[in-house]
């Protein structure tokens, strides 16, 4: 007997609506995190669900779940965000829960009966915002620390930190979460694969730099006598550059983000501010690349060096990326054991219960851009896997807490 299949239809027509109704912007999709668009984004998706047997919720900081089965116990969940970068693409986050909606919308209409509980998710806030990215996902998975800054923070969105305590989630609440995404790289699409499977999340440590140097007037000062801030910067990202290559591992680091003081053309910088990132999966390796970087800017430049932003790579379930493999090899599928070098929701999960994540292809590796795409053929392949290992799933927890 043939395995259900999706009805792709449908999920186009929803994913276009969904893009074409929730968007700010001209140019690609705007639906930034707490704006009225991601709003909109989430009303949409709680008038799907409620054509269904579910039961909807939204929880106080905008988080909305719709549940098949006992209201009580623990679920097989599944799901994504609907907020996007400034002029990003179709498919980043909103194709995770408009899949997940999909699978609902099929098991329903052919009569399958859960043994546990299903349960879509659509987290707010996964995208870079002042709260920190994956917001809505960490606030479940209680690992938002309260603080007076952050309260600040809060209030602009007309948040309070009881709104972030009120969501929280426990292991009680999840007998597993999968979260499909786009790749947003291009390693499947170069080895014509149609699936990844997700071993880690990578880790993010980002460190905010200073370096001082003297302003002064660029024609009256010699070149031996100058102390350029923006010189020894770029040796700082010529060194990270260096360190990251000759690791030759998964770790990546970046200079993205620079600024100079006071920025004129005639003035030789006496300030640089710079944010190193470095994501990996391996945690000491990461910390080894930060121990370089503070030796080689004490011996060469004049720097401060402090930490922005510290979270740990994640392993991910053995046994779910087993189920999604067994899938793959039934329906034949091609597929790939792979690392994510980006963030996801699912990385928050991985804190309260079992995580699995499925890649779909993204052209050329391009994400959070109007250029993003995945085709039809694609998404109704990795619909489907997502299905069937829903179904997978859902046998196998059927005793697990």
């Amino acid at each position: 007997m043939r395995p259900l299949q999706v009805n792709l239809d449908r999920l186009k027509n929803n994913l276009l609506e969904l893009g074409s109704n929730a968007n700010l912007g001209e140019k690609g999709y705007t639906r930034p995190a707490f704006s009225p668009a991601e709003k909109q984004a989430l009303d949409w998706l709680k008038g799907r669900l409620a054509n269904l047997p579910l039961t909807i919720s939204q929880d106080q900081l905008g988080n909305v779940y719709g549940k098949w089965g006992d209201r009580e116990e623990a679920a097989v969940s599944f799901g994504s965000h609907l907020d996007t970068v400034p002029e990003g693409g179709l498919y980043d986050g909103a194709l995770g829960v408009v899949i997940g909606l999909e699978c609902l919308q099929t098991l329903v209409e052919h009569g399958y009966e859960p043994e546990v509980p299903l349960e879509l998710v659509a987290f707010v806030g996964e995208e870079a915002n002042p709260l920190g990215g994956t917001f809505g996902s960490r606030a479940v998975s209680g690992l938002i620390a309260p603080s007076e800054d952050f309260d600040k923070k809060l209030k602009q969105f007309d948040f309070i930190w009881e709104d972030c305590l009120s969501v929280r989630r426990t292991s009680d609440d999840f007998r597993c979460f999968l979260e499909l995404h786009i790749e947003q790289g291009a390693v499947l699409e170069t080895n014509q694969k149609k699936i990844g499977i997700v071993t880690a999340i990578a880790g993010i440590l980002r460190l905010f730099v200073t370096i001082h140097g003297r302003a002064s007037h660029s024609g009256t000062t010699p070149m031996p006598l100058r102390k350029d801030a923006l010189l020894g910067a770029s040796q700082l990202i010529q060194e990270v550059n260096r360190l990251a290559v000759e690791a030759q591992s998964d770790i990546v680091a970046t200079v993205g983000e620079i600024g100079i003081t006071p920025n004129l053309a005639n003035v030789v910088p006496g300030e640089a501010e710079l944010m190193i990132e470095i994501r990996g999966s391996d945690w000491n390796e990461m910390k080894n690349i930060e121990g370089s970087i503070r030796i080689w800017a004490r011996e060469n430049i004049d720097a401060e060096i402090s930490i922005a932003v510290e979270k740990h790579p994640n392993s991910l379930s053995k046994s779910i990326q087993e189920s999604i493999e067994n899938v793959c090899k039934e329906e034949n599928v091609p597929y790939q054991y792979m690392f994510s070098g980006a963030n996801h929701d699912a990385n928050s999960l991985t804190a309260l219960t079992d995580v699995g994540m499925i890649f779909v292809p993204s052209k050329d590796g391009i994400s959070h851009h109007p250029d993003e795409f995945t085709s039809w053929e694609d998404i109704e392949i990795g619909a489907n896997i997502m299905l069937q290992t829903i179904q997978e799933l859902a046998k196998i927890y059927t005793k697990v807490r």
